[in-house]
């Protein structure tokens, strides 16, 4: 009588493929966020209007697509402003808001590069890309704020603390939005969209069911 032979188990994932398959996934993904930049910041414009028309009031007007580079904001506000040549004009200033959301390429090409089913994949991606939204317009609004008070000089910045919004306060969030949660936003999502996978590579799982052989070894059943 022929007996089939067992089906291999998949070898779990390594840290060095996890790393080779996400860089090169990320390349890929860094091509995508550049040149559907334009679609995908557009929740994080509308939103960082709505906020900064909260803040400002009339003092804001509206923030649209720079016109030669559609992915970048241009920001418009009433504030009158003296320049150099002592013509007076609202105040409007340029805003990239891809540097707040370098972290989706990254967490694409994490997810891409792991081993989970497609859709566990797009769930994670989307959840991504909700987290990294709200990065986003944390760092275009406190960016705004910070170059209003700091970069456009006295006038500029009387505006600002009119509003009740403190220049620590600004300075606090702007780097938060621009130096911490851009970075760890990514990481954060794929852990916790992976924790097996993590543990893996970690030694947890090991360890937990090593502690749990040994348990019932000590303790065999009647």
């Amino acid at each position: 009588m022929m007996t089939g032979r067992p089906a291999k188990e998949a070898e779990p994932l390594k840290l060095t493929e996890l790393l080779i398959l996400a860089a090169l996934w990320m390349l890929f993904g860094f091509m995508l966020w550049y040149y559907l930049s334009a679609f995908h910041v557009l929740p994080a414009r509308l939103a960082a209007g709505a906020i900064l028309q909260q803040v400002l009031g009339d003092d804001f007007r509206q923030i649209v697509a720079e016109p030669s580079q559609a992915f970048l904001f241009q920001v418009e506000t009433n504030i009158p402003f003296t320049f150099r040549d002592g013509t007076t004009e609202a105040l409007g200033f340029i805003v990239n808001p891809l540097i707040f959301s370098y972290g989706l390429p990254l967490l694409f090409g994490l997810v891409m590069g792991s081993n989970v089913g497609w859709r566990r994949k797009v769930a994670i991606l989307l959840i991504g890309y909700g987290v990294i939204t709200l990065v986003q317009i944390w760092g275009v609004v406190w960016e705004s704020l910070k170059l209003l008070a700091f970069n456009f000089g006295d006038q500029a910045f009387a505006v600002v603390q009119d509003h009740g919004v403190s220049a620590t306060v600004i300075a606090l969030c702007y780097q938060l939005g621009t130096l911490i949660l851009p970075a760890l936003a990514p990481i954060i999502v794929w852990v916790l969209g992976n924790r097996p996978l993590v543990e893996q590579f970690v030694g947890w799982g090991v360890q937990s069911s090593q502690g749990g052989a040994e348990r019932q070894d000590r303790n065999p059943q009647a």
